[in-house]
């Protein structure tokens, strides 16, 4: 699942001729796994009532971001660093090179992966406890 996320954002960027298609790929994966990690922990506070970041944020947004940033930098970076540029290759040299990246399934594919979890945390979140 994240090596097909991967690779799409991969050869999409690649295709575009952007900066850093690996980084953007890696980066992606990244969000991909903290969005399903949001959803988890989402839906533990929603049916359990145990609440994993320990305590409630600040109320202030800007203090929380601030706060947060350092966290999401590293976690960020530990994704670039695992997708090196051996390994990017493989997971791209494992599709065809005609493989067709941006089509109806493929997008709706990473939809699924990647923004269902997202919306279902949110909904999660909306209705705890």
């Amino acid at each position: 699942m994240y090596s097909f996320i991967f690779n799409f954002f991969y050869r999409y960027h690649k295709k575009g001729r952007s900066f850093g298609p690996r980084s953007t790929a890696a980066l992606a994966v990244a969000i991909t796994v903290f969005f399903q990690l949001f959803c988890l922990a989402t839906a533990i506070k929603f049916f359990t009532g145990v609440n994993l970041a320990g305590k409630e944020f600040s109320d202030d947004y800007f203090t929380n971001k601030l706060h947060l940033m350092p966290f999401m930098m590293l976690y960020g970076l530990i994704f670039i660093l695992y997708y090196t540029h051996k390994r990017a290759m493989a997971i791209v040299n494992k599709y065809p090179q005609d493989y067709k990246v941006v089509t109806i399934k493929n997008v709706l594919l990473v939809l699924l992966i990647m923004i269902v979890p997202l919306l279902i945390g949110i909904k999660f979140l909306q209705h705890s406890h």
